[in-house]
């Protein structure tokens, strides 16, 4: 059923319309969408923090220190003041309406980084079931660095990322997960993403994507990594299936993949019959085009 957001209107709703039994109380509180904000307060006593953004339910405003090495965490008190006026003031209003502790309650402050980490201010994941956060911490970036096995060169280096999962309700660590002399990209979580109870996070360096399942204990599982391998059992078949040479893979299995697609669009597109009735031409077409324009975007 429809239901207008004007306050005449819900007035006079409430007036013919007869809530359903314990139901009053949510009837009332619609009014509170219809209360805005009509003044603004200006140089608030603050305090000295890199503040970040409010979880999706409101419950918490996370923010950092300068030195990005602890995490603070602020409840808000909501409704604080109120104005009986038409024309607020914000010299009307007492002393105390222009204090930041008059509008939200310290609960804790955590140190995550050590001395030589510093949080990222851009990664912040809530699971606003759990009232789970995710943070992370990394040391400084290298470039010049050799690639080890499995590493791609010219990629960045990051000595040590760290993804910390933290309660918020009490600001206790639950888990973490390390990441040595690796890479992902953490500015504005490019890097990382979280759907519903699983984190990807994709390592450039390695070019890989890991999947971790964050438990309702508090834990963080690995589930699988996506990279050389895509499926579980691709280390089994290509083993038992192809003669393994020793040296680095080509290909890793989800570039194979990517390319295993391309090559069907294009071949299932292509309107030459000499070519559709022969795969192994129409591969050959297909390297060729794909050889063609990598020399060409060089």
């Amino acid at each position: 059923m429809f239901k207008s957001l004007n306050v005449t209107a819900r007035v006079f709703e409430r007036q013919i319309v007869q809530p359903r039994p314990s139901a009053s109380v949510n009837s009332v509180r619609q009014f509170y969408e219809n209360f805005v904000p009509s003044c603004t307060i200006y140089d608030i006593d603050c305090p000295d923090n890199s503040f970040r953004k409010f979880t999706d339910d409101g419950k918490y405003l996370i923010s950092f220190s300068r030195n990005h090495q602890e995490l603070i965490v602020y409840r808000p008190t909501w409704l604080s003041f109120s104005y009986n006026g038409e024309d607020c003031d914000s010299d009307a209003l007492s002393q105390r309406a222009k204090r930041f502790d008059s509008f939200f309650i310290h609960l804790y402050t955590v140190s995550l980084a050590t001395s030589n980490e510093f949080i990222c201010k851009d990664v912040f994941l809530y699971l606003e079931g759990l009232e789970f956060g995710i943070f992370a911490t990394s040391t400084a970036q290298t470039h010049e660095v050799p690639a080890t096995e499995g590493a791609v060169n010219g990629v960045q280096c990051i000595e040590r990322i760290v993804f910390h999962l933290v309660r918020l309700e009490d600001g206790f660590v639950l888990d973490e997960k390390v990441f040595c002399n690796d890479f992902v990209n953490l500015t504005h979580s490019m890097g990382v993403f979280l759907h519903e109870d699983l984190l990807c996070i994709m390592s450039l360096r390695y070019q890989a994507i890991h999947i971790v399942q964050i438990r309702d204990s508090g834990n963080l599982v690995d589930v699988r990594i996506v990279g050389t391998f895509c499926r579980e059992d691709d280390e089994l078949f290509i083993g038992s299936h192809i003669q393994v040479t020793e040296g680095p893979i080509f290909l890793s299995g989800i570039k194979q993949r990517l390319l295993s697609y391309i090559f069907r669009k294009h071949w299932s597109e292509e309107t030459d019959q000499t070519l559709v009735c022969h795969p192994d031409i129409a591969f050959f077409h297909f390297c060729v085009s794909c050889l063609t324009n990598f020399i060409f975007k060089i």
